[in-house]
């Protein structure tokens, strides 16, 4: 069967409708493909509430606001309608609060607080409401709070004042004075032609030097490792074993002289025979005098045989 053209122009429309209706709803809440429960709440006053505003329960959102209006006639309060697109049960006696998110915040959401009960309402059912905490309230608890550390710091204020006496104040300025002395001189000593600065140049080129002999630094150390395997090698236990029994007997010898047994021993603890040594030594000097002086009377020779007196 052929669709006539104004067929499709009609079929196009009504499309197009339906998305415009479900989008609407979508932008304020709804979502009328998906099967919801709805609920009214009736508050003496609408602080923040808005159409699509949040559903919460334990901070998780269960649905909207879809519609807010004052019910003058009978009631006198704001009617307010929520639809929830979770299968919730609510039970009897459950409240729903205007909840103020942020202080700062111009809005504000419903939060649904169950009860214990046993039996539940029923879709359409007015729900009980209450009155959150506003700006306000969030304001007065916080003024315990200020009040401390108004008093913390007006404490600190007056501890500052007794420690700042004239005296203080003026030992404090010279400490800074002196501290913008040491930075002035540090930064002086950072200059180009600093002493710090020197030192860095210094120490830069010691370590570009330890870089260039870093060959030789390496050879020495394997050396040196050489060296240690060398000595680790030798029989150091039996040398130093040997040496303490050399030690032991030295220290036996010098017992043995000092107490004068021996002809050493006897030579140097024995005082008379350095005495007869000395006097052998000057009587040997005597001889040997004379003997320079008066040789004829030691040594006689003659060619022909004569004696001499």
């Amino acid at each position: 069967m052929k669709i006539s053209k104004e067929a499709k122009i009609g079929l196009i429309a009504i499309v197009v409708l339906a998305i415009s209706i479900w989008g609407y709803n979508f932008l304020k809440g709804k979502n009328i493909l998906k099967s919801t429960d709805h609920y009214y709440v009736l508050f003496d006053r609408a602080d923040g509430l808005i159409e699509s505003g949040n559903v919460m329960l334990k901070g998780y959102k269960i649905g909207n606001i879809t519609s807010l209006e004052f019910d003058h006639e009978n009631s006198g309060k704001f009617r307010v309608k929520i639809v929830l697109e979770e299968k919730v049960k609510i039970p009897m006696h459950s409240v729903v609060r205007i909840k103020q998110v942020n202080p700062l915040a111009s809005t504000s959401d419903l939060e649904l607080i169950l009860s214990d009960n046993t039996t539940y309402h029923c879709s359409g059912d007015t729900l009980d409401s209450e009155m959150g905490g506003g700006l306000m309230d969030v304001i007065t608890g916080l003024v315990p709070k200020i009040e401390h550390i108004l008093y913390g710091i007006d404490t600190v204020l007056i501890s500052l004042n007794q420690v700042l006496t004239p005296e203080s104040e003026q030992n404090l300025r010279n400490s800074i004075s002196s501290l913008n002395s040491s930075l002035a001189s540090l930064n002086h000593s950072l200059s180009k032609n600093g002493s710090l600065n020197n030192s860095f140049e210094h120490l830069e080129k010691i370590t570009d030097n330890l870089d260039s002999k870093n060959e030789q630094i390496a050879e020495t150390l394997d050396n040196l490792a050489n060296i240690s395997s060398s000595i680790d090698s030798a029989d150091l236990g039996s040398i130093l074993i040997q040496l303490d029994s050399t030690l032991n007997s030295v220290r036996n010898i010098v017992s043995k002289i000092d107490q004068g047994e021996g002809s050493m021993g006897k030579f140097i603890n024995d005082s008379s025979l350095y005495t007869n040594l000395d006097s052998t030594s000057y009587h040997l000097n005597l001889l040997m005098k004379d003997l320079q002086e008066h040789p004829k009377r030691y040594v006689h020779f003659s060619v022909f045989g004569k004696k001499d007196k």
